[in-house]
């Protein structure tokens, strides 16, 4: 009886949480031969502005670079400019800010946390995901554009919604998608 009260203890406290660090697919490569305009783009200032930042602002950056190169917009896409650089170039600096939030329609849920933990299948989670994706596009540091792109993705999951999470994760990921295909298309309107 024990080891019984000590699973329906650890069972009443185990939540699978989403993880909000889903970066962009990579695109394929588009017409890389004619590009829209001839002077490179630099990525500097790439800042994620959550609390867990760390290794996931790189993965991120290094998405928004395959973007950029296989969109066709510029002849070469670089995270650092050579020193030795004299001739024109872009910049482009990025700062994203995301809000997830979720919860339970608990009319059908509540019998999943007393009496049946666990076992009863209908626990309707509900969430919303929104990015705000702001970017300024500098040429020779004389700003050219500034924008911010804010997209907004929610998804719901009936059964199981304590634990199945893989839905919450695609629609993040669908949405960051979205703002980043925007942020090329805007990007290429405005050359």
């Amino acid at each position: 009886m024990r080891t019984f009260s000590y699973y329906l203890l650890i069972l009443f406290f185990l939540q699978c949480s989403v993880d909000l660090r889903q970066v962009p697919p990579p695109s394929p490569n588009g017409n890389t031969n004619r590009t829209q305009t001839n002077l490179p783009l630099v990525i500097g200032k790439f800042e994620i502005l959550s609390a867990d930042r760390g290794v996931y602002t790189d993965a991120w950056r290094m998405a928004f670079k395959g973007h950029l190169t296989s969109s066709g917009l510029f002849p070469s896409v670089v995270t650092e400019l050579d020193p030795k650089t004299t001739s024109d170039f872009y910049t482009i600096d990025v700062e994203m800010k995301t809000h997830y939030e979720d919860n339970y329609n608990w009319w059908y849920t509540w019998p999943a946390a007393y009496p049946l933990i666990a076992i009863w299948p209908i626990q309707y989670r509900i969430a919303e995901y929104t990015v705000d994706f702001k970017y300024k596009l500098y040429k020779n540091k004389s700003l050219m554009k500034e924008e911010t792109i804010t997209k907004k993705g929610n998804a719901t999951e009936f059964l199981y919604g304590f634990f199945k999470v893989r839905n919450f994760q695609r629609m993040i990921e669908e949405t960051n998608l979205e703002a980043v295909r925007t942020c090329i298309q805007n990007l290429s309107d405005s050359l």
